[in-house]
């Protein structure tokens, strides 16, 4: 019997040795966990060094949703920049407008490294949204307007497109965004 509780004993400490070496990792090298300290400061120097990146972005037209209280989760990997993934999140029709939204993916790393994020982070620990713009463009690339606009939480942003609007992207559209900072970071 002693045989049996000495090898439930070693399985108890691996275990623990494990969860503690699993907690160590998600505290200190998931993206999760150094995009947080690095917003927070904690460990980390941050500073901006472009403001106003622009982005442009294609949307295919199998994407959007133009049924009436159609939504689409999509989940669509757009353009990585900057070690920053922008994403089309979901697409949602909800009659008075189609709602595009996208979010992001940081691929932080440990010691040091960038990333692009639409907003401030303001040297008093304060956040800023900045005034962001969101151009939209038919295939030709002529010009429409863009309806209700978005931003957060985190670094994603949203927009609306009108329903008259809508026959300009039944083969997809483009879209311009310039609400992104390059922000570098480094342990200090």
């Amino acid at each position: 019997m002693t045989k049996r509780k000495n090898i439930v004993l070693i399985f108890l400490i691996l275990l623990v040795i494990v969860t503690l070496i699993y907690r160590a990792y998600t505290i200190h090298f998931t993206n999760e966990a150094i995009i947080n300290k690095v917003i927070d400061r904690e460990e980390y120097s941050l500073s901006l060094e472009t403001k106003q990146i622009p982005v442009e972005l294609f949307i295919k037209p199998e994407w959007i949703a133009f049924n009436k209280d159609e939504r689409k989760e999509l989940t669509i990997d757009l353009l990585e920049m900057h070690n920053t993934n922008i994403l089309l999140d979901n697409v949602w029709n909800r009659g008075n407008d189609i709602y595009f939204s996208f979010a992001t993916i940081f691929n932080m790393k440990y010691k040091e490294g960038e990333f692009l994020y639409n907003g401030f982070f303001n040297d008093d620990g304060t956040f800023t949204s900045p005034l962001e713009e969101v151009k939209l463009y038919d295939k030709n690339m002529n010009e429409f307007p863009v309806g209700q606009t978005g931003t957060g939480p985190e670094a994603s942003f949203s927009f609306g497109i009108q329903p008259e609007e809508q026959e300009l992207i039944r083969e997809g559209f483009y879209v311009k965004y310039n609400g992104f900072n390059l922000y570098k970071y480094y342990r200090r």
